[in-house]
């Protein structure tokens, strides 16, 4: 990231699903505490250590220091605070079978405001990939079944 200003990174998880799916291509670029608004995704190391991407909520404030609060789009409840120094950058692209989605297009902000305004929002979604999930291990055991 050092040398180019930006790295790209697949998605793993349904965290940030609808608008980030599995296999989506994120390019993240640097950028300071200050240059970060509500609503971006922020790519940032856990405490686990693991390499994270949320939506940027709120700064808190814990004894004198200020820290990112985020929370995956499908979450039901925010990360642990992250720390300045956890911060790596933010997400300017995304690219899904060779189209290019911009973080700054209208239906990413609209999609970003929803989630951030509306809490239920992400409660159906979680809802949706618990069924989808059951849904596709159901079909699984039925494709299996017919191979037999």
């Amino acid at each position: 990231m050092a040398k180019r200003g930006w790295i790209e990174l697949p998605a793993r998880g349904t965290s940030m699903y609808p608008f980030i799916k599995r296999g989506d291509i994120c390019r993240f670029v640097l950028t300071e505490a200050g240059h970060v608004k509500k609503g971006d995704i922020l790519l940032f190391q856990a405490s686990s250590g693991k390499l994270v991407a949320h939506r940027f909520c709120r700064l808190v404030r814990r004894n004198k220091q200020l820290y990112f609060l985020c929370k995956g789009d499908a979450n039901l409840a925010h990360d642990e605070v992250i720390a300045m120094d956890q911060m790596i950058g933010k997400m300017t692209l995304l690219e899904r079978n060779g189209r290019i989605i911009h973080a700054t297009d209208m239906t990413a902000y609209v999609w970003g405001q929803i989630v951030l305004t509306i809490p239920v929002t992400s409660r159906l979604l979680r809802l949706y990939l618990s069924i989808f999930k059951r849904d596709k291990k159901f079909l699984e055991a039925v494709d299996s079944e017919l191979v037999r």
